[in-house]
């Protein structure tokens, strides 16, 4: 029997580690990282001084979650103080989006319009524990997705971005322990959980996961620059970074390099994560992201005494996850 309660822990802590290594390195293209340093561990040992925190990201998740034990499962108003609480946190290095959209909220403005428009990775960043706790219901699983997403990202994009991921996530929990990773069945399982959203948002993702699906065995250097401004358009592409590795914030590029890397790391925790925050661009996004995959898939047990000891309230992330997996349990026992 799956150990869940393992997979709860490995998430929200791989997401603070995947944070708080990422976000040193934000806004650097690839080649740039790499040139820092020939073994990460040592100079992750001598720069401990820069990965002093997380940032939003895991700021919103943890609320998020803590939102969701509050309500026994997804309420909108229990996310919005939650929400607002992060206010007083205070946030650390928040993006524009979510900053102006949740002191909307502050001041009492309705969800709906005080979201923004954005195709931005921000709600994608936050949903992990929406597909720990719905897991056993995939209906659900995309509705909540969906709105959670609308608080701070109405645009279908960053929907859909929010429904992958935390469909992936569900899917990671379950996995059983084995030797070879199902990637055709984990792509489909991905592609019809945006089946209701609009026919040109899903149009580019899959069209997106399907090329990926196809140049899995690319280098890691070859894949980050085939796909890390993918559907990026102007004013947003950058091309000076033409033919560079560096992944852009919008919600396509960086999931389908989120799911390029973690298919591409199947062997330890630690390599994933090495490999996440390195890849250049919104690499403390990429790393939380991508931390979350990784987590659930690895278990918490895999992930070493070294990277836990570095993420700042450590102890809070797990106290918070085993309380997170009893509400859990406590809705969705006979299901397990």
């Amino acid at each position: 029997m799956q150990n869940y309660l393992d997979k709860f822990k490995g998430t929200l802590m791989g997401m603070a580690i995947g944070n708080t290594l990422g976000s040193p390195f934000k806004g650097k293209l690839r080649e740039e990282i790499l040139l820092k340093f020939k073994d990460f561990n040592d100079f992750l040992s001598k720069n401990r001084n820069l990965f002093k925190t997380y940032t939003d990201d895991t700021q919103l998740t943890l609320h998020l979650t803590e939102a969701l034990i509050q309500g026994n499962g997804f309420r909108i108003d229990n996310t919005i103080k939650e929400f607002i609480l992060w206010l007083y946190d205070p946030p650390i290095s928040p993006s524009y989006e979510r900053l102006t959209t949740i002191r909307k909220l502050e001041r009492g403005i309705e969800y709906r319009n005080a979201s923004t428009k954005s195709k931005g990775n921000g709600s994608i960043s936050r949903v992990a524990p929406i597909g720990l706790f719905y897991s056993n219901n995939i209906e659900l699983l995309k509705k909540t997705a969906e709105l959670s997403s609308m608080i701070t990202h109405s645009d279908p994009t960053a929907i859909a971005g929010s429904i992958l991921i935390a469909r992936a996530i569900s899917y990671l929990i379950k996995l059983q322990d084995n030797n070879i990773f199902p990637i055709n069945d984990f792509f489909n399982i991905l592609i019809p959980s945006i089946s209701n959203i609009d026919e040109n948002t899903q149009g580019e993702y899959i069209g997106a996961l399907e090329k990926l699906r196809e140049n899995l065995d690319l280098s890691a250097n070859a894949g980050l620059i085939k796909f890390s401004q993918i559907g990026v358009k102007s004013p947003f592409f950058i091309e000076e970074y033409l033919g560079k590795a560096f992944i852009h914030p919008y919600s396509v590029s960086t999931i389908i390099c989120v799911i390029f890397i973690f298919l591409n790391n199947l062997d330890s925790f630690e390599q994933s994560i090495i490999s996440f925050i390195t890849a250049g661009g919104d690499t403390d996004t990429v790393g939380t992201i991508g931390g979350g995959l990784a987590g659930a898939y690895f278990g918490y047990k895999n992930i070493s005494t070294d990277l836990i000891k570095l993420v700042k309230n450590r102890k809070y992330i797990l106290d918070l996850s085993e309380r997170f997996y009893k509400t859990y349990l406590s809705q969705f026992r006979k299901l397990i």
